[in-house]
């Protein structure tokens, strides 16, 4: 049952204060990130709705990600859309401490402390040229 399964993810509800070091790229120069990530339970606990609010250097930029189990391919499933009209379907996975995000062009690894209060890693993301790249050092701590 999906309720089941998506009750590993209790350990994300609630409000996090999120700081990252977002290193140069290809594409864009270094800066910082400031974020304040909510999550919570769609009614039925079958989702998890997941809102991001942040700052890349002095930019805004807000998004929503929806999480879910999917029964066919036994697998975590984030859909994101952010104020910029993107969107993107990535497969997200949490194995005991160690929380992975997967997509066509990013991907996370990190990994929460001992009493599940805080969150580390690293985003990376996939250039044409030059293939995957360190993007971004996060660290989440709950509010």
């Amino acid at each position: 049952m999906a309720t089941n399964r998506m009750s590993r993810l209790e350990v994300f509800i609630g409000t996090w204060n999120t700081t990252g070091e977002v290193l140069a790229t290809q594409g864009s120069p270094a800066t910082t990130l400031s974020a304040t990530d909510t999550y919570r339970w769609l009614p039925g606990k079958h989702f998890m709705l997941h809102d991001v609010d942040a700052r890349f250097g002095q930019s805004p930029t807000r998004s929503m990600e929806i999480v879910g189990y999917d029964r066919a391919s036994k697998k975590y499933v984030a859909r994101s859309y952010d104020d910029q009209g993107g969107t993107e379907v990535l497969d997200v996975a949490l194995k005991g401490k160690r929380w992975t995000i997967t997509g066509e062009f990013v991907r996370f690894q990190g990994k929460f402390s001992a009493d599940s209060n805080q969150l580390t890693g690293l985003w990376e993301l996939k250039d044409k040229k030059v293939g995957w790249q360190p993007w971004i050092k996060l660290k989440l701590e709950r509010a």
